[in-house]
């Protein structure tokens, strides 16, 4: 039984990370679609003189979509901004104790954010709410995006906390 736990377990981290994984190319897409509207929206404007209505929206969106796609791998590799004051001046053994209270911390404040957003992208779902923008669309889409990135980002943190993170934490997770 436990031999069974511990491989589904593994096979679960493992689709954690392709999900993350596959959400951070997303996000560079996204990153590249916004480089490619804004050069679009200069040419536009400035050279035919013919401004573009939905450059600025999608652009908004895009940005929104991927800072909070990339948000969990970015935490997975240690990305997030950390402070590394205290745990370089305490002993190795303290230093892993503190580091382990701000990862949990940490993916307390997500947890509770994402428990928010969770709310908020109900409330606009059942109420069909449509973003103010040249082209609509629905904004429960865009509320969702921040609820994957706060909850898969807590459940890295809950990962870098207990250890959990795979075969490797790190060296800049280790540190933080």
């Amino acid at each position: 039984m436990g031999t069974y736990l511990y491989r589904t377990g593994r096979h679960v981290l493992k689709l954690h990370d392709m999900l993350s994984k596959a959400a951070f190319v997303l996000a560079s897409a996204a990153l590249a679609v916004i480089v490619a509207s804004f050069a679009y929206e200069v040419v536009m404007r400035y050279f035919f003189n013919a401004p573009t209505r939905w450059a600025s929206d999608l652009v908004s969106f895009l940005l929104l979509s991927a800072v909070f796609l990339a948000a969990p791998w970015l935490t997975r590799e240690g990305g997030h901004v950390s402070i590394t004051l205290l745990p370089d001046l305490l002993p190795e053994a303290w230093s892993r104790r503190i580091v382990a209270a701000g990862f949990l911390a940490a993916a307390a404040v997500c947890l509770w954010a994402g428990w928010i957003v969770a709310g908020e992208v109900r409330i606009l779902y059942a109420r069909g709410t449509m973003t103010l923008s040249a082209v609509p669309a629905p904004k429960w889409w865009f509320t969702a995006l921040i609820l994957f990135g706060f909850v898969n980002s807590a459940l890295y943190f809950l990962r870098l906390a207990f250890g959990t993170q795979g075969e490797r934490i790190p060296s800049e997770a280790r540190n933080a």
